[in-house]
């Protein structure tokens, strides 16, 4: 029921079991020239256009002669399997960070600090909080490849039907929940059928609340667990008012009747939920402008904890990552890719597509995103000093998994979320400890 980007992945008894069964094998021998012996194998997790990738891999080939093929929407479990095997793709791209410290640990993935020199892969291009993301035990493993930020869409339309500024959205966490009151509707019989906002809708966005409050999941260097705080159980609180003052299972009926995440059906796109957490591809082609071409919409930073001015326009930045298989069979020519990939020209015309950040401070300033009204905010939050990273390690999965089971209970059953999330930190930082 609980909609969160980890679970959507893949739980973490299938990951453990999937990792402890992973020997390590040799590469399948072979390697790509200008005449296609073989052709460059790229595997994404993300649910895009095949053609759409394609096309753009294709302008390596353009320019190199060396043929690509592109696998999309791969299963992060076939995923797993797949650079664990005989036959390795050239370069995996996952659409998150927390596989990174994972792969590594258990040799699933290559360091590429030598191949970042030897191709001159200018890192100080790269935007540093999602290039920290890919750094473990000293080294990098992976290059972040575009970047995502979250932001508050509103509705103007329902704010404006509920007596609201359509132009004013809030400002503060307070006043959210406030003005969720405002826009919240029932029918007759109790039922609801209009929302003003569900923290977890369309998954879990804990790690923004998170850093509103003014912590992280974990420290920078990623020793130390961080849930049975102050800044988690208000983050946990505050999510929580959401359930509790409409009722959890009006909630829980109420979302399995709002319709898909994406889609013409989506709550959002049906003026059934007023106020979405989301990223900068909402506006994109693929989402409002195919389901909801109409709507007239809103985007504002995430408002703050009244009582912390000082948090106003935080950001946390995520980022799409490229990592070498241990057994990727030519891992010299997989690091050419992957600096072509870096290159700030190629990057711009990709992430504009989609669209998503560039990870490139030159290809940011392409005029296509500083000059798209919809775009400027989220490049603005994403050159904000307030703009952190999630760190992660190898029990970021955990942490994440724990979460999200957690606020079941939490937002469903209304239990106290301190002594949940205390028993959670205690078991996860036995485990971290126990790999150090």
């Amino acid at each position: 029921m609980l909609r969160t980007r980890i679970l959507s992945l893949v739980t973490p008894i299938i990951v453990l079991a999937l990792l402890a069964s992973c020997g390590q094998t040799a590469p399948t021998q072979g390697t790509t020239t200008a005449g296609g012996e073989r052709p460059l194998r790229v595997w994404l997790t993300w649910p895009e256009s095949p053609q759409q990738m394609q096309a753009f891999f294709d302008g390596y080939t353009q320019e190199t002669g060396i043929k690509t093929e592109v696998n999309t929407a791969v299963a992060i479990d076939k995923m797993i399997a797949g650079i664990s095997g005989k036959d390795a793709p050239d370069l995996v791209v996952t659409g998150d960070i927390f596989s990174t410290g994972m792969f590594a640990k258990e040799g699933m993935i290559i360091p590429l600090d030598d191949l970042i020199a030897k191709n001159q892969i200018d890192l100080a291009d790269i935007y540093s909080t999602p290039l920290s993301q890919c750094r473990y035990g000293g080294k990098y493993y992976c290059l972040p490849w575009g970047t995502d930020v979250y932001a508050l869409y509103w509705n103007k339309d329902m704010f404006e039907a509920a007596g609201l500024d359509p132009e004013k959205p809030p400002e503060t966490l307070e006043q959210m929940l406030e003005y969720s009151d405002q826009l919240t509707q029932f029918d007759e019989a109790g039922n609801l059928t209009q929302v003003g906002f569900i923290p977890d809708f369309p998954w879990m966005h804990t790690d923004l609340y998170l850093a509103m409050f003014g912590s992280t999941y974990q420290n920078e260097d990623a020793t130390r667990v961080l849930m049975d705080t102050p800044e988690m159980i208000d983050t946990m609180k505050w999510q929580q008012q959401f359930y509790t003052r409409y009722g959890p299972d009006k909630v829980r009926r109420f979302l399995a009747s709002a319709g898909n995440y994406k889609g013409a059906d989506s709550g959002f796109y049906t003026n059934k939920i007023a106020m979405l957490v989301d990223g900068e591809w909402q506006p994109g082609k693929d989402y409002i402008k195919k389901y909801r071409p109409d709507m007239n919409y809103g985007i504002a930073a995430m408002p703050y904890p009244a009582a912390q001015p000082e948090r106003k326009g935080t950001a946390v930045i995520w980022g799409t990552t490229v990592m070498i298989p241990a057994a990727a069979p030519d891992p010299e020519a997989s690091a050419r890719l992957m600096a072509w990939m870096m290159l700030p020209k190629p990057q711009a015309e990709m992430m504009i597509q989609i669209p998503n950040l560039p990870s490139s401070h030159a290809a940011a300033q392409d005029a296509r995103f500083t000059e798209d009204p919809d775009l400027q905010l989220f490049i603005e939050l994403m050159n904000s000093p307030r703009a952190q990273n999630v760190y992660v390690s190898p029990v970021t999965y955990d942490i994440l998994t724990e979460i999200a089971t957690i606020q079941e209970r939490v937002f469903f059953n209304g239990e106290d979320p301190a002594p949940l999330l205390k028993d959670a930190q205690d078991r996860i930082q036995a485990k971290l400890d126990g790999m150090q």
